[in-house]
């Protein structure tokens, strides 16, 4: 027999700008390649991943390590309405002008929740480990 709430806690979906995987109560986000992420693909991919928690918050690692810009309008919406659901942001990043990005959306945009910025997975996701919900 099934566990219910292991299920909700493990389970995967893949959307037109983005994977969405819940593995042990994290949510691993993982942006496709993009060239420009606007307000109209952040949107989408919102709406897709609050579909997919169906109501429950986890914390969550976003890779966004395939994305090569981001427009303004698109950060703002992240740290505001696509905050929705999230617990903790853990931003996944590979290149210095990324990185540089990424902090400029921390400190400028301060999203609502606690967020950081990780190169490497590992850490992200025992940072993110303290802000599980018990089952």
């Amino acid at each position: 027999m099934k566990d219910l709430e292991s299920e909700k806690f493990n389970k995967k979906i893949e959307t037109t700008y983005s994977k969405i995987e819940i593995a042990n109560g994290i949510a691993l986000c993982t942006f496709k390649k993009i060239e420009e992420l606007d307000v109209a693909i952040t949107s989408v991919i919102v709406k897709d991943r609050m579909a997919f928690f169906e109501g429950v918050s986890y914390p969550c690692l976003f890779d966004i390590t395939n994305v090569k810009h981001s427009t303004k309008e698109a950060r703002d919406y992240l740290a505001n309405e696509g905050n929705e659901l999230v617990l903790a942001s853990a931003i996944l990043i590979n290149s210095p002008v990324i990185k540089m990005t990424a902090n400029f959306f921390i400190m400028v945009n301060k999203p609502r929740n606690p967020t950081r910025m990780f190169t490497d997975k590992k850490s992200a996701v025992e940072w993110l480990e303290q802000f599980k919900v018990a089952v």
